[in-house]
């Protein structure tokens, strides 16, 4: 259990629980075209923080624009993010998404993965989640993989996703709808109605955009001890708005507001593998979170200035029945962040980027649990620092480019807790670090390019709770006061390519990645707690590839997968940690597959179709012996349609081949009965529906 809560660590150890974070937006998002990319074309990214095509950057990319994730039907990060070549995630049906890249998973301390909003990060200050977004509205999403240190800072371990939403248009007007309507599978009627408006106010000066969604998903989940049937609802409220302001050619300034509400009464999508409710942990739950931006962008003539801002607050309400007691919990998270930074934005041979990030934090929970006698108030403040570099040099006498990064790292962590009204304050620890990111690309053409990269990532480390030293000291387990910050090198080559006049894009990479100082779990005899400490690490060898072909006007095929071999680079005492473990809750082999086609019926009228397959070997939880693996799973997904001028018009079915298995580990509690509770994330079943949408646009007057 980290230090930061009880209700934290409790629910992550014993009901797999975890709660979500919040978000930071501020920097517009750069223009995407409206077609799906794993790399190459003309897909436009910001990866090193200025516009470049995306298969100039020596970097593994998937990027999808949010036209294309709305023409799917994506609702959120699960239905596509796996499509990413190592990249593996499930909905934990909480408004939450559990997010692996390149096999590095953890439940433990900060995000292991990095996940942005616009330019800023999300931080669940301790806490690894990847909170909902909904994917409407969005510009593009674009997946980094491999450590991401240098630029975006902690976390970015395995890797970056970045959600980038649509900016105000200074000089079209648009409004958008889309409604829908679908049956699940032994469950109930789902519908949904999403909008956004985008008003020019002084065309070419000011615009405001604004956009929302209300979704309904009743619950599958039944309850056989009780005979109430479909308790899991899940029930989601959003909107956003943002406005630009233009005062001259060289100026722009962005302004963000985002609210956002989940509300899961039923416990998530958690089930036993006949469909019923766990009869050990039943948690009403919602998330909510606030968010303001300001940014501001000055074109200097060869390079550009930008800054950022956002201020967060969050709150994950939790109650209901824990092991036969009743549990009371509320998370809050406040988050300020900054960030200034210079970046070259002409042609010559030499491109760079420099700048500095500030962020404030606090998080605060409350959580009573009488069962285990704990009344516990916990505050833990975070003040974390960093300033950072990069630079690229073409070489004048060939096509190579080499890059080398820097960013240096502080963060500071202290609190008090207040257990049954005795406090115990920590004065809390400095964590510091350097970390680089080196990589020479070759590209013989200008469609092709071949790289070598050696970067770092890192976490800061985290506070012991003080109820751990306290039970564990009597058993004569011994545990540090604060844990060791962690970091990793990954070592990479990789390729990609448009061929062929881009009738095939190809990407692939081959890596290795090593992870010291992971932060894992030791059971506290038997008291139902635990206490953390710092593992020798993991360590990783991976391979992926992904393919794209285009063999007709209209007709794009995709396929991809992974291999991540992520073990334990040594045993835990206390655990179920041994040398050559395989990592938790990372599958070891992903893959994906699909085909989409474009036709014009006639003039106005245009017919679509696509069918996707999403495969993800089984995921372990060796910590705990007792846990069970999960399932493999195969998702199949279709989707038919027409669409009109201003009208389009979709039948869909998602999860076509109705597959219930576990998605993640199963988590294994006795009951008082001497009976099994054994649960497991799951997908929604079949779900077949009809969508409408209606745009309407131009140019303003």
């Amino acid at each position: 259990m980290t230090r930061m809560t009880y209700s934290c660590s409790m629910l992550a150890l014993l009901a797999g629980l975890a709660p979500a974070g919040a978000l930071a937006q501020s920097e517009p998002a750069t223009p995407a075209p409206t077609e799906a990319s794993t790399s190459g074309g003309d897909i436009i990214v910001t990866a090193r923080k200025r516009e470049e095509r995306a298969i100039d950057v020596p970097i593994a990319i998937t990027a999808v624009s949010g036209d294309t994730l709305e023409r799917r039907g994506a609702n959120n990060l699960s239905d596509f993010l796996q499509e990413a070549p190592g990249v593996g995630v499930y909905d934990q049906g909480t408004g939450t998404q559990k997010i692996t890249i390149r096999g590095i998973s953890t439940s433990l301390g900060g995000n292991e993965n990095g996940f942005y909003l616009d330019d800023l990060p999300f931080t669940g200050v301790t806490v690894p989640i990847a909170p909902d977004t909904r994917a409407w509205d969005l510009d593009r999403v674009e997946v980094l993989r491999g450590p991401q240190g240098t630029l975006f800072g902690e976390g970015s371990l395995g890797g970056t996703v970045r959600i980038l939403t649509k900016g105000a248009d200074l000089d079209n007007w648009e409004a958008r709808g889309s409604t829908f309507v679908s049956s699940t599978q032994d469950g109930g009627t789902n519908r949904g109605i999403k909008g956004a408006f985008n008003a020019p106010i002084v065309p070419g000066v000011l615009a405001v955009r604004v956009s929302g969604t209300g979704e309904r998903f009743p619950g599958w989940i039944d309850n056989a001890a009780t005979g109430q049937r479909n308790l899991n609802d899940q029930t989601y409220t959003t909107f956003r708005a943002k406005a630009r302001f233009d005062p001259t050619d060289r100026l722009t300034i962005n302004g963000s507001y985002w609210y956002y509400r989940g509300d899961f009464p039923g416990g998530g999508s958690q089930a036993t593998d006949d469909g019923e409710q766990s009869q050990a942990a039943v948690l009403a739950s919602s998330a909510r979170y606030r968010l303001y931006g300001a940014s501001a962008r000055y074109d200097l003539g060869g390079a550009e200035i930008f800054y950022g801002y956002s201020h967060n607050s969050f709150e994950l309400p939790q109650s209901g029945s824990l092991y036969g007691g009743t549990l009371i919990s509320d998370i809050g998270i406040k988050v300020e962040a900054h960030e200034l930074r210079l970046s070259s934005s002409g042609t010559g041979p030499f491109q760079w980027t420099i700048g500095g990030y500030v962020r404030d934090s606090r998080r605060e929970d409350n959580f009573v649990f009488a069962l285990f006698g704990l009344d516990n108030i916990d505050v833990t403040k975070s003040r974390a620092r960093a300033a950072f570099g990069e630079g690229t040099y073409t070489l004048p006498f060939a096509p190579i480019d080499l890059t080398a990064g820097l960013r240096y790292f502080e963060e500071k962590l202290d609190g008090f807790e207040a257990n049954a009204g005795v406090i115990t304050t920590d004065d809390g620890r400095t964590y510091r670090s350097w970390n680089p990111r080196f990589s020479i690309a070759w590209h013989p053409s200008a469609d092709v390019n071949i790289y070598a990269s050696a970067a770092k990532g890192f976490r800061a480390g985290q506070l012991q709770p003080t109820a751990s030293v306290a039970l564990a000291a009597p058993l004569g387990i011994l545990l540090p006061r604060a844990l060791d910050q962690d970091s990793i090198w990954t070592y990479e080559v990789g390729a990609k390519a448009d061929l062929f006049e881009r009738l095939m894009t190809i990407e692939g990479a081959v890596y290795y990645s090593d992870w010291k100082d992971v932060t894992v779990r030791i059971p506290i005899a038997q008291t139902g707690f635990n206490g953390l400490i710092n593992s020798n690490g993991t360590k990783t060898k991976g391979a992926e590839l992904n393919v794209v072909l285009r063999p007709a006007a209209g007709m794009s095929l995709n396929a991809g997968g992974s291999y991540n071999d992520a073990t334990y680079s040594g045993a835990v005492a206390g655990t179920g940690i041994v040398d050559g473990a395989p990592v938790d809750d990372v599958a070891r082999f992903t893959a994906n597959a699909s085909a989409d086609y474009r036709t014009t019926v006639r003039e106005g009228l245009d017919a679509f179709g696509r069918v996707g397959w999403q495969h993800s070997s089984p995921r372990q939880f060796v910590s705990f012996p007792a846990y069970r693996p999960g399932d493999t799973i195969d998702r199949v997904d279709a989707r038919v349609g027409v669409d009109l001028k201003q009208l389009t018009i979709a039948a869909f079915v998602d999860n076509l081949t109705n597959e219930t298995g576990a998605t993640s580990f199963r988590q294994v509690q006795p009951l008082a009965s001497g009976a099994l509770d054994i649960v497991s994330n799951r997908l929604r079943p079949r779900t077949i529906g009809l969508e409408l949408t209606a745009r309407f646009g131009g140019p303003a007057r």
